[in-house]
C-alpha cells in the first residue's frame, strides 16, 4: 500500500501558480508549475493537473497523457482560456500497487529517498545542457542568474509522445518518493532536503518542514511538494527496475552531479 500527501504555499507571489494531485486510491502524484503570469500560469497548470489525472484514470498511458494535457493547453491560449504562451512543467508518477511510472517536462522534479537522495529527473533547462556540455560545473549552475531558464515545457513549442521521458520504479517500506516544483528544490540546499527526509516525524510534518524550510530560504516561488510513502516488502525474485541517478545527496554534506 502507498500513501501520497501534497502541500503547496504561495510564498512571496501574489497568486499560486502551482498545481498539485495528491490521490492514493487513483495512484497518481504530480506537480505542475504554470508560467504566464496570473490568469495564464495557474490555468495552464490546472489544464495539466486534471487532464493528466482524467485520462490516467480512464487507463490511457502516461505519455498520452502529457502530450493531451500539451495539446490542450495549446488549445486553451487560443480559445482564449488563459494567454498566448502559457504554459507548465509537470512531473508525475502513476503507481499500480508499489511499482511506478514516471515522467516530466520542464523542471519540476522527482527525487528518491532510500537512506541518500537521489535526483531521478533531469531538468529540461538551459543549465542542464550546459553542464552536459562541459560549459558550467553544476556548482557554477545553482548560482547562475538564468538558473531558472527552461528549455521544454507543456504548451511551448513541438512535444510528442516519443518526446516525454520515462522511467520506472518501485517503492519499498523505508523509500519515499519526492516530487516538487523549482519553488522548493531552488530554494534548498539537497542535503537539507535530505535531513528532512531522515528525520523520524510524520510525512506530512515532513512535508510541512520542506515548505517551511524554503521560505526561511527567502523562497520568493510558489512552492509544492507531493511525498510518497509505501509500506511493501520486496518479494523473493521480485524484479526491480534500476532508476536513473542524475544527483545524489547526504545527510553528511556529501553531494555529486551527473550529467548527461
Amino acid at each position: 500500500m502507498i500513501s501520497i500527501l501534497g502541500k503547496s504555499n504561495i510564498a512571496k507571489r501574489a497568486t499560486n501558480e502551482d498545481r498539485f494531485v495528491a490521490d492514493s486510491t487513483w495512484g497518481i502524484a504530480l506537480v505542475a508549475d504554470g508560467m504566464g503570469g496570473p490568469a495564464a500560469g495557474e490555468i495552464a497548470a490546472s489544464i495539466v493537473a486534471s487532464q493528466v489525472t482524467d485520462l490516467l484514470d480512464q487507463g490511457k498511458s502516461l505519455a498520452v497523457a502529457i502530450y493531451t494535457a500539451h495539446q490542450d493547453v495549446l488549445r486553451a491560449a487560443e480559445d482564449g482560456r488563459g494567454k498566448a504562451g502559457m504554459g507548465s512543467t509537470v512531473v508525475v508518477a502513476h503507481f499500480s500497487g508499489h511499482h511506478f511510472e514516471l515522467a516530466w517536462i520542464g523542471d519540476s522534479r522527482a527525487y528518491l529517498w532510500d537512506g541518500e537522495l537521489r535526483q531521478i529527473t533531469r531538468d529540461h533547462s538551459q543549465m542542464e545542457a550546459m553542464i552536459g556540455r562541459g560549459e558550467i560545473t553544476y556548482t557554477e549552475a545553482l548560482k547562475h542568474p538564468q538558473k531558472n531558464i527552461i528549455n521544454r515545457a507543456i504548451g511551448h513549442g513541438v512535444i510528442t509522445a516519443n518526446d516525454i521521458p520515462l522511467v520506472q520504479g518501485a517503492l519499498f517500506h523505508g523509500q519515499k518518493l519526492l516530487l516538487c516544483s523549482d519553488g522548493l528544490h531552488d530554494a534548498m540546499d539537497v542535503c537539507d532536503i535530505a535531513r528532512i527526509l531522515d528525520s523520524k516525524i510524520s510525512s506530512e510534518q515532513q512535508l510541512e518542514q520542506l515548505i517551511a524550510t524554503a521560505i526561511a530560504n527567502n523562497g520568493a516561488d510558489n512552492i509544492t511538494a507531493v511525498l510518497v510513502d509505501s509500506n511493501a516488502i520486496p518479494k523473493e525474485n521480485e524484479i526491480i527496475p534500476i532508476l536513473p541517478i542524475v544527483s545524489i545527496a547526504r545527510i553528511d554534506g556529501y553531494t555529486e552531479h551527473f550529467p548527461a
